[in-house]
């Protein structure tokens, strides 16, 4: 087989180039062809498939529990209103790089944040990343 050669995915018959020395072994064209297979697999062998509800349902529920009626929250650094439907993020408020492996994984250190935000702040501190918002406007 020539490494140039083309293969086609298992699960969706797309023409692919694997990657580098993934020639021999790469069966799929992505990661999301890959994790079909995985599912298909599981259900042959009668394997529980895993499931439930999204992320979103989950917590509106357990906010709806609580009594909450409002179920957004501001961007801790722009203060625009987030929806739990709207894909927020989790922000270090310092850079991982900074954080020993116990730090990165402590809710302490983390904030929720707009894409926006999160992407324009990359490895600022949140401090840094605030006062150079301020310097801005």
């Amino acid at each position: 087989m020539d490494l140039k050669e083309k293969k086609n995915c298992e699960i969706c018959g797309v023409e692919y180039l694997p990657r580098g020395s993934q020639w021999k072994r790469q069966k799929y064209c992505s990661r999301k062809c890959k994790e079909k297979a995985r599912y298909f697999r599981a259900i042959e062998e009668g394997k529980p498939k895993k499931g439930g509800y999204s992320r979103s349902t989950y917590i509106r529920v357990w906010m709806r529990a609580r009594g909450e009626k409002d179920f957004t929250a501001p961007c801790a650094f722009c203060g625009k209103r987030l929806a739990v439907d709207d894909g927020f993020h989790l922000a270090h408020t310092r850079p991982r790089h900074l954080l020993n492996y116990e730090e990165t994984k402590s809710e302490e250190y983390l904030t929720l944040s707009c894409r926006q935000c999160n992407q324009a702040m990359g490895q600022m501190t949140k401090e840094d990343f605030l006062g150079e918002k301020k310097d801005e406007t």
